[in-house]
């Protein structure tokens, strides 16, 4: 099988836009591509990237399974045929939305665990704690999360796995660093105005949990309120500074292109974005359906064209 793109690059001093936009270049115009949106009758044009990436982020509407509101669990499935099916998984394969393998350096100044429903957030946590007892450094390792209320899956799933009680995302975060850190009570306590903030800092690696503030209330905090929250309530990164965020496919590339828009593009951090891996995988993930799998290369194709439309900014 061909081996997947790769994600845009984005090494400390901030992302070099010809460097980026020709990986962009190299992806969206990629054969895959082209094949991928040819079984649901668009096309590639032959145009400026900038328009190209107009045109396929308009068309990506067809993999919307979201209503544009939904949460992810709760997407419209369709079901194809079996040859179409597996032809459709090879070729999102390719597009790469799941990352590298492993982390390509053994020292970064920050980790970064992204939130999300119960099963991803804890898996993240454990394998961000993994790597860390693998011998991987870092000067602070912080989960992320919002305010958004468990729902009742959530809440049996808590039960189910005898954690302490949890009220929101950020809460299941702080669960899963505490289970895998081996963290006991905070040692900084901040709230502030729809946020708030919880560190631990006995020594060793620092450790953070930010529920951070919407800028779309009433609508919960999404990827890139939380990347923003961190930059402003944990850490402001430096243009000197490595950091690592933990995620997992099919949602890789896409928070890795946000996470290079807001944070390399504006601070001049480097940033590299892992999805956990298949040990992990086994535990706390599960087999997404195809049109799961769609609706990411749609987040991908809209979070690539913004950070398109960033770098260009800088040429």
């Amino acid at each position: 099988m061909t081996r997947p793109f790769a994600l845009p690059p984005c090494e400390p001093g901030g992302p070099d836009p010809d460097t980026v936009a020709a990986s962009i270049a190299a992806w969206v115009t990629s054969p895959d591509m082209a094949e991928l949106v040819g079984h649901f009758g668009g096309e590639v044009p032959d145009a400026p990237l900038g328009a190209v990436l107009d045109h396929l982020a308009d068309f990506s509407r067809v993999w919307d399974f979201r209503g544009g509101t939904r949460e992810r669990f709760d997407n419209h499935r369709v079901d194809y045929d079996p040859d179409l099916d597996a032809r459709l998984r090879a070729l999102i394969h390719v597009l790469g939305l799941g990352g590298a393998d492993g982390p390509a350096h053994d020292r970064y100044d920050h980790v970064i665990v992204l939130g999300g429903g119960i099963r991803v957030a804890l898996g993240r946590a454990e394998y961000a704690a993994r790597l860390l007892a693998a011998g991987l450094r870092a000067r602070t390792v912080t989960g992320l999360g919002s305010l958004r209320h468990r729902d009742d899956r959530e809440h049996r799933e808590g039960i189910r796995l005898g954690l302490e009680p949890f009220e929101t995302e950020a809460d299941m975060m702080a669960v899963g660093l505490r289970r895998y850190l081996g963290l006991t009570e905070p040692t900084t306590v901040r709230d502030g105005a729809g946020w708030w903030h919880r560190a631990w800092a006995d020594g060793g690696t620092e450790a953070h949990v930010l529920a951070a503030p919407s800028t779309r209330p009433p609508q919960r905090a999404n990827t890139a309120d939380t990347l923003i929250g961190w930059a402003e309530h944990v850490h402001t990164p430096t243009p000197a500074d490595r950091v690592l965020l933990i995620t997992n496919a099919p949602y890789v590339r896409h928070q890795h292109c946000d996470a290079v828009r807001l944070l390399g593009d504006r601070y001049g951090c480097g940033i590299e974005t892992l999805g956990y891996d298949d040990a992990v995988t086994r535990t706390w993930g599960r087999r997404l359906h195809t049109t799961e799998l769609l609706q990411e290369v749609r987040s991908s194709l809209l979070a690539t064209r913004n950070l398109h439309t960033a770098v260009a900014a800088l040429r």
